[in-house]
Protein backbone atom coordinates (compact mmCIF):
# COMPACT_ATOMS: atom_id res chain seq x y z
CA UNK A 1 0.00 0.00 0.00
CA UNK A 2 1.39 3.41 -0.99
CA UNK A 3 1.39 6.06 1.69
CA UNK A 4 2.42 9.69 2.04
CA UNK A 5 3.80 10.63 5.45
CA UNK A 6 4.50 13.99 6.99
CA UNK A 7 6.42 14.65 10.15
CA UNK A 8 6.10 17.75 12.28
CA UNK A 9 9.18 19.95 12.62
CA UNK A 10 11.15 20.04 15.77
CA UNK A 11 12.58 23.34 16.90
CA UNK A 12 15.31 22.59 19.41
CA UNK A 13 15.04 25.11 22.27
CA UNK A 14 18.80 25.53 22.40
CA UNK A 15 20.07 26.53 25.79
CA UNK A 16 16.70 26.02 27.50
CA UNK A 17 16.68 25.80 31.27
CA UNK A 18 20.38 26.54 31.46
CA UNK A 19 22.20 29.27 33.31
CA UNK A 20 23.74 32.10 31.29
CA UNK A 21 27.45 31.55 30.62
CA UNK A 22 29.66 34.61 30.17
CA UNK A 23 32.13 32.82 27.89
CA UNK A 24 32.12 29.83 25.58
CA UNK A 25 30.20 26.72 26.66
CA UNK A 26 29.42 23.44 24.93
CA UNK A 27 26.44 21.23 25.83
CA UNK A 28 26.06 17.58 24.86
CA UNK A 29 23.16 15.29 25.69
CA UNK A 30 20.15 13.35 24.53
CA UNK A 31 16.38 13.34 24.85
CA UNK A 32 14.13 10.31 24.99
CA UNK A 33 10.84 10.98 23.18
CA UNK A 34 7.92 8.58 23.57
CA UNK A 35 6.50 9.43 20.15
CA UNK A 36 2.79 8.90 19.44
CA UNK A 37 2.57 9.46 15.68
CA UNK A 38 -0.58 9.77 13.59
CA UNK A 39 -0.24 10.63 9.92
CA UNK A 40 -2.51 10.63 6.89
CA UNK A 41 -2.98 8.07 4.15
CA UNK A 42 -5.39 7.26 1.34
CA UNK A 43 -8.18 4.72 1.66
CA UNK A 44 -10.33 3.21 -1.06
CA UNK A 45 -12.82 0.41 -0.15
CA UNK A 46 -13.68 -2.40 -2.54
CA UNK A 47 -17.09 -2.46 -4.24
CA UNK A 48 -19.05 -5.61 -5.10
CA UNK A 49 -17.03 -6.01 -8.28
CA UNK A 50 -13.75 -5.99 -6.35
CA UNK A 51 -12.79 -2.52 -7.60
CA UNK A 52 -11.50 0.25 -5.39
CA UNK A 53 -13.81 3.26 -5.34
CA UNK A 54 -14.36 6.52 -3.46
CA UNK A 55 -10.75 7.30 -2.60
CA UNK A 56 -10.64 9.27 0.65
CA UNK A 57 -8.13 10.81 3.04
CA UNK A 58 -7.77 8.95 6.33
CA UNK A 59 -5.72 9.15 9.53
CA UNK A 60 -3.34 6.25 10.21
CA UNK A 61 -1.73 5.84 13.67
CA UNK A 62 1.65 4.19 14.14
CA UNK A 63 2.69 2.08 17.09
CA UNK A 64 4.20 4.24 19.85
CA UNK A 65 7.98 4.36 19.75
CA UNK A 66 10.73 5.48 22.13
CA UNK A 67 13.24 7.50 20.12
CA UNK A 68 16.57 8.88 21.37
CA UNK A 69 17.48 12.32 20.01
CA UNK A 70 21.16 13.37 20.37
CA UNK A 71 21.77 17.09 20.93
CA UNK A 72 24.89 19.26 20.66
CA UNK A 73 24.87 23.03 21.23
CA UNK A 74 27.48 25.78 21.51
CA UNK A 75 26.90 29.06 23.33
CA UNK A 76 28.96 32.23 23.46
CA UNK A 77 27.44 35.07 25.43
CA UNK A 78 23.97 35.69 24.05
CA UNK A 79 24.51 33.65 20.86
CA UNK A 80 23.74 29.95 20.58
CA UNK A 81 23.90 27.30 17.86
CA UNK A 82 22.62 23.74 18.00
CA UNK A 83 22.25 20.56 16.01
CA UNK A 84 19.93 17.65 16.73
CA UNK A 85 19.10 14.41 14.93
CA UNK A 86 16.23 11.96 14.79
CA UNK A 87 18.10 8.72 13.92
CA UNK A 88 16.65 6.53 11.20
CA UNK A 89 13.76 4.68 12.87
CA UNK A 90 11.33 2.08 11.56
CA UNK A 91 7.65 2.61 12.45
CA UNK A 92 4.81 0.11 12.10
CA UNK A 93 1.26 1.27 11.36
CA UNK A 94 -1.98 -0.27 12.57
CA UNK A 95 -2.98 -1.15 8.98
CA UNK A 96 0.10 -3.41 8.74
CA UNK A 97 2.13 -0.87 6.77
CA UNK A 98 5.54 0.41 7.83
CA UNK A 99 8.02 3.13 7.02
CA UNK A 100 11.38 4.60 8.01
CA UNK A 101 11.88 8.17 9.19
CA UNK A 102 14.94 10.31 9.98
CA UNK A 103 15.51 14.02 10.62
CA UNK A 104 18.17 16.69 11.01
CA UNK A 105 17.75 20.08 12.74
CA UNK A 106 20.19 23.01 12.72
CA UNK A 107 19.35 26.18 14.68
CA UNK A 108 20.89 29.54 15.53
CA UNK A 109 19.57 31.71 18.33
CA UNK A 110 20.00 34.94 20.23
CA UNK A 111 19.03 35.58 23.85
CA UNK A 112 17.10 38.86 23.74
CA UNK A 113 16.93 38.81 27.54
CA UNK A 114 17.82 36.33 30.30
CA UNK A 115 15.63 33.28 29.89
CA UNK A 116 14.24 34.25 26.46
CA UNK A 117 15.85 33.10 23.19
CA UNK A 118 14.74 33.63 19.58
CA UNK A 119 15.81 31.00 17.04
CA UNK A 120 16.02 30.55 13.27
CA UNK A 121 16.81 27.20 11.76
CA UNK A 122 16.59 24.63 9.02
CA UNK A 123 14.77 21.29 9.16
CA UNK A 124 15.27 18.28 6.88
CA UNK A 125 13.14 15.14 7.01
CA UNK A 126 13.33 11.85 5.14
CA UNK A 127 10.40 9.39 5.31
CA UNK A 128 9.69 6.50 3.04
CA UNK A 129 8.33 3.10 2.22
CA UNK A 130 10.43 1.41 -0.43
CA UNK A 131 10.66 3.58 -3.54
CA UNK A 132 8.26 6.18 -2.13
CA UNK A 133 10.42 8.68 -0.24
CA UNK A 134 9.18 12.00 1.11
CA UNK A 135 11.88 14.63 1.76
CA UNK A 136 10.42 17.91 3.05
CA UNK A 137 12.79 20.64 4.20
CA UNK A 138 12.69 24.33 4.96
CA UNK A 139 13.13 27.21 7.40
CA UNK A 140 11.76 27.35 10.93
CA UNK A 141 11.43 30.13 13.50
CA UNK A 142 10.99 29.66 17.21
CA UNK A 143 11.07 31.10 20.69
CA UNK A 144 12.20 29.32 23.84
CA UNK A 145 11.99 30.49 27.41
CA UNK A 146 12.66 29.37 30.95
CA UNK A 147 11.61 30.78 34.32
CA UNK A 148 12.95 29.77 37.76
CA UNK A 149 10.41 28.23 40.12
CA UNK A 150 12.68 28.12 43.13
CA UNK A 151 15.94 26.40 43.91
CA UNK A 152 17.25 24.28 41.04
CA UNK A 153 13.85 23.82 39.38
CA UNK A 154 12.65 25.90 36.45
CA UNK A 155 9.81 25.92 33.94
CA UNK A 156 10.70 25.83 30.23
CA UNK A 157 8.63 26.21 27.09
CA UNK A 158 9.03 26.43 23.32
CA UNK A 159 6.87 27.63 20.44
CA UNK A 160 7.70 27.23 16.77
CA UNK A 161 6.31 27.84 13.28
CA UNK A 162 7.67 26.94 9.87
CA UNK A 163 7.04 25.99 6.28
CA UNK A 164 8.42 22.96 4.42
CA UNK A 165 8.49 21.93 0.79
CA UNK A 166 9.95 19.05 -1.19
CA UNK A 167 12.69 19.21 -3.84
CA UNK A 168 11.55 19.68 -7.42
CA UNK A 169 10.96 16.40 -9.21
CA UNK A 170 10.18 14.27 -6.14
CA UNK A 171 7.27 11.86 -6.64
CA UNK A 172 5.82 12.80 -3.22
CA UNK A 173 5.52 16.57 -3.08
CA UNK A 174 3.63 18.83 -0.68
CA UNK A 175 3.90 22.28 0.86
CA UNK A 176 3.05 22.27 4.53
CA UNK A 177 2.55 24.54 7.51
CA UNK A 178 3.94 23.61 10.88
CA UNK A 179 3.52 24.47 14.55
CA UNK A 180 5.18 23.26 17.74
CA UNK A 181 4.34 23.55 21.42
CA UNK A 182 6.42 22.13 24.28
CA UNK A 183 6.23 22.69 28.02
CA UNK A 184 8.13 21.08 30.86
CA UNK A 185 10.26 21.25 33.99
CA UNK A 186 14.04 21.32 34.31
CA UNK A 187 16.33 20.51 37.21
CA UNK A 188 19.87 21.95 37.13
CA UNK A 189 22.76 20.43 39.04
CA UNK A 190 25.81 22.69 39.26
CA UNK A 191 29.14 20.91 39.53
CA UNK A 192 32.44 22.17 40.93
CA UNK A 193 34.39 20.12 38.42
CA UNK A 194 34.04 18.94 34.84
CA UNK A 195 31.30 19.29 33.50
CA UNK A 196 30.06 22.65 34.76
CA UNK A 197 26.53 21.35 35.32
CA UNK A 198 23.87 18.81 34.40
CA UNK A 199 20.38 19.75 33.25
CA UNK A 200 17.60 17.16 33.55
CA UNK A 201 14.28 17.83 31.79
CA UNK A 202 10.80 16.33 31.66
CA UNK A 203 8.10 17.70 29.38
CA UNK A 204 5.38 17.14 26.81
CA UNK A 205 5.78 17.96 23.13
CA UNK A 206 3.11 18.41 20.44
CA UNK A 207 4.04 18.91 16.78
CA UNK A 208 1.52 19.37 13.97
CA UNK A 209 2.16 19.58 10.22
CA UNK A 210 -0.67 20.41 7.82
CA UNK A 211 -0.01 19.31 4.24
CA UNK A 212 -1.87 21.65 1.90
CA UNK A 213 -4.33 20.02 -0.51
CA UNK A 214 -3.16 16.48 0.16
CA UNK A 215 -6.39 15.22 -1.43
CA UNK A 216 -8.43 17.62 -3.54
CA UNK A 217 -9.10 20.62 -1.25
CA UNK A 218 -8.41 18.68 1.97
CA UNK A 219 -5.24 19.18 3.98
CA UNK A 220 -3.44 16.15 5.38
CA UNK A 221 -2.82 16.36 9.11
CA UNK A 222 0.22 14.87 10.77
CA UNK A 223 0.62 14.89 14.56
CA UNK A 224 3.50 13.66 16.70
CA UNK A 225 3.24 14.05 20.47
CA UNK A 226 4.40 12.50 23.70
CA UNK A 227 6.48 12.76 26.85
CA UNK A 228 10.14 13.75 26.69
CA UNK A 229 12.96 13.13 29.17
CA UNK A 230 16.38 14.68 28.68
CA UNK A 231 19.86 14.87 30.19
CA UNK A 232 22.37 17.51 29.06
CA UNK A 233 25.92 18.10 30.27
CA UNK A 234 27.42 21.59 29.89
CA UNK A 235 31.20 21.97 29.69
Amino acid sequence: MNKSWLMALMVLPAGFAQAQDSGLSVSVGARAWYAQWTTFGYYAPLNNAGQRVNLALTQVPASDKLVWLPIVSVRYGDFVGSISAFPSTRFSFVDDGSGTRSELDVNLGYAVMPGLTLTLGYKKVSQGDGADVYRPAGPVAGISANAPLGGAISLYGALGIGRLKTPAGDNIAFKAGYRLTELGLAYTLNAERFPRRWTLTAGYRIQVLSSYEAFNAQDGRDTTQGLTLGAIATF
